[in-house]
C-alpha cells in the first residue's frame, strides 16, 4: 500500500512539473515540444538553435555554409512558427525563447549595414501579397517600395511592423519587378505598375532609426 501511495504522489509531481515547464514557455508550440524534449535527454544547459534567412528568403541551418534551395527549410509551420516567436532581444539579436533555450535568426543576404536592421525577406509576390517564412504577408503596395544604392529592393512593413520598418524584396521577387522599373536621371526611380506610375525613394543603411528593440 506504501508502494501505491508513493508512485501516486510521484506521477501527480510530474504532472504539475510538467504544467509548470509548459506555463512558461514563450514560443511557438511546435518548437517549445522539440526544445521540451530535448531538455530532458541533454545535460541540462540551455541550447540555442541558430537559423539564418538569405538573399532569397529561404531559411537554413546557420552552420551550414553551403547553403543551396536542397539545405533550406521548406516546412512552411516550422517556418511561420520560427517569425511568429521572433522578438529583438537587447544586443540586436532575433530570438525565439523557450525553457530558458533559444532559436535565434539573423539575415545574411550579402549587405552587412542592411542585415544588421533586417529579419524579414521576401520569397514570393502575388495577389495576396508578399510573402515569407511560410505563409505570413505583407500587402504589397507599389509606394511603399523603396531602393538602394546596392541595387536591392526594399518594401515597407506595416502589418509586420514589429520586425522593423523594412523587408527586403528577395531576389528572385526583385528580378521580376526589375522588368518594371524605369531608371532615371539621378535618383528617380519609377516601378510600372498596372497601368500607374509609382515612385521609388531611395533608402541607404544604416537608416535614420535605431533598430527596434522588444523588451
Amino acid at each position: 500500500m506504501r508502494l501505491l501511495t508513493l508512485q501516486r504522489s510521484a506521477a501527480a509531481f510530474v504532472r504539475a512539473r510538467h504544467q509548470s515547464m509548459s506555463g512558461r514557455c514563450s514560443g511557438p508550440a511546435r518548437i517549445c515540444a522539440a526544445r521540451c524534449a530535448s531538455s530532458k535527454r541533454g545535460s541540462g544547459r540551455p541550447r540555442s538553435y541558430r537559423y539564418v534567412v538569405d538573399h532569397a528568403g529561404a531559411v537554413h541551418l546557420d552552420t551550414n555554409k553551403a547553403r543551396t534551395l536542397a539545405t533550406a527549410y521548406k516546412d512552411p509551420t516550422f517556418l511561420d512558427e520560427l517569425y511568429t516567436g521572433l522578438r529583438r532581444r537587447r544586443g540586436g539579436k532575433w530570438a525565439s525563447q523557450c525553457l530558458g533555450e533559444y532559436s535565434l535568426l539573423r539575415a545574411d543576404t550579402g549587405d552587412s549595414a542592411a542585415d544588421a536592421e533586417i529579419i524579414v525577406v521576401f520569397d514570393r509576390l502575388n495577389d495576396d501579397g508578399l510573402g515569407y517564412a511560410g505563409t505570413l504577408r505583407e500587402a504589397f503596395d507599389p509606394s511603399r517600395l523603396r531602393w538602394c544604392a546596392s541595387g536591392r529592393l526594399y518594401h515597407e512593413l506595416t502589418t509586420a511592423s514589429r520586425f522593423g520598418k523594412l523587408g527586403l524584396v528577395g531576389s528572385h521577387v526583385a528580378h521580376g519587378l526589375s522588368e518594371r522599373l524605369d531608371v532615371r536621371d539621378g535618383d528617380d526611380v519609377r516601378l510600372d505598375w498596372r497601368g500607374a506610375s509609382y515612385p521609388v525613394a531611395p533608402v541607404s543603411f544604416p537608416t535614420a532609426e535605431p533598430p527596434f528593440v522588444c523588451s
